[in-house]
């Protein structure tokens, strides 16, 4: 007995029944094989097409911002040559350092170490930086009154970083005044750094040794004139 002997000795709602089960799975087939993947391939052209849209958005707004953060830099760039020529030249140092001196005198405070070290150059704005070096001993107080001080100079004096701790040898008269006192003597350890414009002379000799390097770009030849 064949297939379709077989089929249509079954009732009609059994055929039926086999026509819709049939029918079912060709579509689930042709779901998996078919409309599953491109379902997935269009998934994921929309996300690239968002991500796509997020960029123009975003380089659209860089683009608006363009002058304005053109201008902002410009404006950085001048006010830091306005304050790079506004620091005070190797002379003036020298007075600074005076200053500071006196200003731990003032504040009645016991140096034990006071260095300026080595200028550190930057070659492109023509500047200096000093870091200076300090060890000072006295009460909390005191100590205060000198970083107060430094702010106050009219010159560019920076603390980046300051240690204290517990001061020890100190005399028998300091120890026991500061137990009188109710006081504290800290030991401070202070790494300032201030800052001074180099000298005509001494940017020209920048210039020069930058004008030397490898790779640096060279003039270019004068024309000559007249027959060869």
């Amino acid at each position: 007995m064949t297939v379709e002997e077989l089929f249509f000795r079954v009732s009609k709602i059994q055929r039926l029944a086999i026509v819709v089960a049939i029918a079912a799975l060709l579509l689930i087939a042709f779901y998996f094989l078919v409309i599953s993947d491109s379902l997935s391939a269009i998934q994921s052209l929309e996300q690239q097409i968002a991500r796509i849209k997020t960029d123009i958005i975003n380089q659209e707004n860089i683009e608006k911002q363009g002058p304005q953060l053109k201008a902002r830099i410009q404006e950085l760039k001048d006010k830091l040559e306005t304050m790079v020529a506004s620091l005070p030249e190797k002379q003036e140092i020298e007075q600074l350092l005076q200053t500071v001196t006196q200003l731990l005198s003032e504040t009645h405070l016991i140096s034990k170490k006071f260095v300026p070290g080595a200028e550190q150059v930057d070659t492109e704005l023509y500047y200096a930086k000093i870091p200076i070096s300090l060890s000072t001993t006295g009460d909390y107080q005191k100590q205060g009154a000198f970083l107060s001080g430094l702010n106050d100079l009219p010159r560019i004096v920076n603390v980046p970083s300051i240690a204290l701790k517990r001061a020890t040898g100190l005399s028998p008269r300091e120890t026991e005044l500061a137990t009188k006192l109710d006081l504290i003597h800290l030991e401070a350890e202070i790494s300032g750094e201030t800052y001074r414009r180099l000298t005509p002379e001494e940017v020209k000799r920048v210039q020069e040794q930058k004008a030397a390097r490898p790779g640096a770009p060279r003039p270019p030849p004068r024309k000559r004139s007249g027959p060869d």
